[in-house]
C-alpha cells in the first residue's frame, strides 16, 4: 500500500550507491573491455549510409585525441569549445577532452558578427581551444575568421577579442577555399605519442558545462563532476537508462536531452548524422529509421510525438518500440494518447539540466493519465523533493508552491557565475527549480508552471500555464501559450498566442466567450481573461525543441505594445 503524505516532502530512503566507476574515462575504459566490437553509437545518413562507432573505438580514439591535446600544450581544468554538427568526432573531442583534463563544453553562435561568440568566450575566459565545423553554408566559418587575427596549419591561433584561445581544431573543411591554412581534427587521430601518459582524474572534478536551454534569457552554463554524473549512471534509479534498450535520439548532442548519457550506461544509441543532405521528410525518414534499427526506446519532443500519434494506424505491425521517453516540458493528456501503437509505454521524466531526473511517470493507459502529471520521485538514495511558499515552508499536500530539489547528483556550480548559483541554492543544498507544482497525498508530483513566467496584471499575479491549460480544453485550439503585453495602467496585460485545430475557425470572440461563459467562475484556474490574441500556424522554438516564449513575447510586444517599448526589448 502506498504512503499517505500529508505535506509536500518526500525523501528516497534508499542504501547510498556502490559504484564500480567514479570516474568519466573508468566507465569507457570498462564497456571498451566488456562490450568490444559492439555497436555504441550508430550515425546513419539520408542516402543509407551506416556509420558506427564500436565501444573500443570511442574508447581508444578518445584516448589517442587526449594524448594529442596534452602534446598541443593543453593542461588540466582548461575550456575546451565544442562547436561541431553530430558526428563521431564530436565523441571523440569530448571524451578525449575529459580524458586529458580538461573541461569540454558544447558552444553555439549565430550572430554574424561573432558578439555572441566573443561573449560566450569572455565568460569561459580560461578557453584555449575550439573545434569547429564550417556550418551550413561555411556560416559559422565566416563569422569566426573575422574574429582571429592569425590562424595557422599547425593549429595556432590569435585574436585580440578573444585572447586567451590559443589553438583550432576543424572538422570538415575539405571543401573550404583556405583549407591549408587551418589544423585538421583528424590529426589528432593519427597522431601517436607512447610516451604521454593520461592524467588521474579526480571524481570531483568538473566533467563538463552544459549550457540551460535559454528559452527565458540568456544561457547559464552547468558545472558537472564526475562523480554525480557516475552516481546517475549506476544508480538504476531509471528504467529509461536500462542496456536493454536500443535508444534512437536524433536530437543534437550539445542539448542535455541528446548528450550522448548512453556511452555511460552501456546502451546503442542511434541517431541521424548531420553532415548529409537533409530528407524531405524528417518525419518518415525517422520512422524507417527506427523501424530498420529496431530501436526499442525512441527520445521524442512533442513535435515527434504528436507525428507518431497521426500515423499510428500506418505504423508496421512489427513496429519495435516498446517506449517513448519524453523530457523538457509538462506532458500534456493529448500527447499521452502515442500510447498503444506508436509505444507500449510512455515515459515522462521531468528534471533539468541542473538536477538531471528528480520524477518519472510511466504511462501504460492514456486514460488514467492526469494533464500535467510527472509521477513520482525517482529512485535515487537520499533525492528529496518537497513544494514550498514563498517563505521557504513545505506547504500541505496539495497546493502549489515553488519545487525545491536536494540530491546528490544535482550540479556543482553555474560556470563562474557565484552571483546565479546563490540565487538557486541555498546554503543547506536545496536547488530551487523555479517551477510551480503541487504533490499529491501519494506522492504524484504535478508540474503547472514556472515562477519566472508570472504575468503581474493589476496587482494579481498569473500562472501562465495553467491559463493556458484551461483555454486548450475549447474545442477548436490546439496550442496555446499566454504572454505578457506591458500596460500603463495594469503594469502588464495578457495575450494569448494561439494555434488552431485543423478544419477549425476559432475566433478571438468565440475564446472570449466560452471562456467567460464556462470558466470564469471556477477557483484557482485564472482570475483574468487574455486582452490580446495572435494567431498562428506554428510557434517559433528555441534549438532544443521548446517553444521560445520570448520570441512570441517580442511578436506581442511589437504588435500590441506602445511603440516606445518596442525598440527597448532585448530577445537573447
Amino acid at each position: 500500500m502506498d504512503k499517505m503524505f500529508t505535506k509536500s516532502y518526500v525523501k528516497i530512503d534508499r542504501p547510498p550507491i556502490e559504484l564500480k566507476h567514479k570516474t568519466i574515462p573508468e566507465v569507457l575504459k570498462y564497456f571498451s573491455e566488456t562490450k568490444g566490437d559492439g555497436e555504441s553509437i550508430i550515425f546513419v545518413t539520408t542516402d543509407g549510409g551506416r556509420n558506427v562507432v564500436t565501444w573500443s573505438e570511442l574508447y581508444q580514439k578518445s584516448c589517442k585525441v587526449a594524448k594529442s591535446l596534452i602534446n598541443l600544450g593543453i593542461r588540466k581544468q582548461e575550456i575546451i569549445a565544442i562547436n561541431l554538427r553530430c558526428c563521431p568526432e564530436w565523441l571523440y573531442a569530448t571524451f578525449g577532452a575529459i580524458m586529458a583534463g580538461a573541461i569540454p563544453v558544447s558552444i553555439t553562435f549565430t550572430y554574424t558578427d561573432g558578439n555572441d561568440l566573443i561573449a560566450m568566450m569572455g565568460k569561459l575566459e580560461k578557453c584555449s581551444l575550439l573545434v569547429l565545423d564550417p556550418g551550413l553554408e561555411s556560416i559559422n566559418w565566416d563569422i569566426l575568421r573575422r574574429l582571429l587575427d592569425e590562424y595557422k596549419a599547425d593549429g595556432k591561433v590569435r585574436s585580440k577579442k578573444m585572447p586567451y584561445l590559443r589553438h583550432l581544431l576543424c572538422v570538415a573543411f575539405d571543401r573550404e577555399p583556405d583549407a591549408s591554412n587551418v589544423k585538421d581534427f583528424r590529426d589528432l587521430l593519427d597522431d601517436y605519442h607512447p610516451d604521454i601518459e593520461l592524467p588521474d582524474i579526480d571524481s570531483s572534478e568538473i566533467c563538463g558545462l552544459f549550457q540551460t536551454s535559454g528559452s527565458i534569457g540568456v544561457p547559464k552554463l552547468v558545472a558537472q563532476v564526475h562523480l554525480s554524473t557516475m552516481k546517475l549512471a549506476e544508480s538504476h534509479a531509471f528504467d529509461i537508462i536500462e542496456d536493454k534498450y536500443i535508444l534512437f535520439n536524433d536530437q543534437h548532442f550539445n542539448w542535455g536531452g541528446g548528450y550522448p548519457f548512453s556511452v555511460l550506461t552501456g546502451q546503442t544509441r542511434v541517431t541521424l548524422s548531420e553532415f548529409c543532405d537533409p530528407p524531405k521528410d524528417r518525419i518518415s525518414f525517422m520512422i524507417e529509421v527506427i523501424e530498420r534499427e529496431r530501436c526499442s526506446m525512441v527520445f521524442a519532443l512533442p513535435s515527434l510525438m504528436q507525428e507518431l500519434i497521426k500515423r499510428q494506424d500506418n505504423l508496421p505491425d512489427d513496429w519495435p518500440v516498446e517506449a517513448i521517453l519524453t523530457a523538457g516540458q509538462p506532458l500534456t493528456s493529448r500527447l499521452a494518447t502515442c500510447v498503444g501503437k506508436a509505444c507500449k509505454h510512455l515515459l515522462c521524466l521531468y528534471g533539468g539540466t541542473e538536477t538531471f531526473g528528480v520524477t518519472e511517470a510511466k504511462i501504460t493507459n492514456p486514460d488514467d493519465f492526469h494533464e500535467f502529471g510527472c509521477g513520482k520521485a525517482v529512485n535515487v538514495p537520499g533525492l528529496e523533493v518537497k513544494i514550498v511558499n514563498e517563505n521557504g515552508e513545505i506547504v500541505p499536500v496539495n497546493h502549489r508552491g515553488e519545487m525545491y530539489v536536494r540530491s546528490e547528483i544535482m550540479f556543482k556550480e553555474y560556470f563562474h557565475d557565484p552571483e546565479k548559483t546563490k540565487a538557486v541554492k541555498t546554503p543547506d543544498g536545496w536547488y530551487k527549480t523555479d517551477d510551480i507544482g503541487r504533490m499529491t497525498e501519494h506522492g504524484q508530483f504535478f508540474v503547472e508552471g514556472r515562477k519566472s513566467n508570472m504575468i503581474i496584471t493589476g496587482g494579481l499575479n498569473v500562472a501562465p500555464e495553467i491559463l493556458e491549460n484551461v483555454m486548450k480544453t475549447f474545442p477548436g485550439i490546439d496550442l496555446v501559450v499566454t504572454v505578457p503585453v506591458p500596460d500603463d495602467v495594469y503594469y502588464q496585460v495578457l495575450c494569448a498566442c494561439v494555434i488552431r485545430k485543423p478544419g477549425f475557425t476559432v475566433t478571438e470572440t468565440d475564446i472570449q466567450t466560452y471562456c467567460r461563459e464556462y470558466h470564469a467562475d471556477k477557483p484557482g484556474l485564472f482570475t483574468v481573461l487574455p486582452k490580446f490574441y495572435m494567431f498562428f500556424e506554428k510557434f517559433p522554438e528555441t534549438r532544443s525543441g521548446k517553444t521560445y516564449r520570448k520570441e512570441l513575447e517580442r511578436l506581442a510586444l511589437e504588435r500590441f505594445g506602445p511603440s516606445e517599448d518596442v525598440s527597448k526589448l532585448k530577445i537573447f
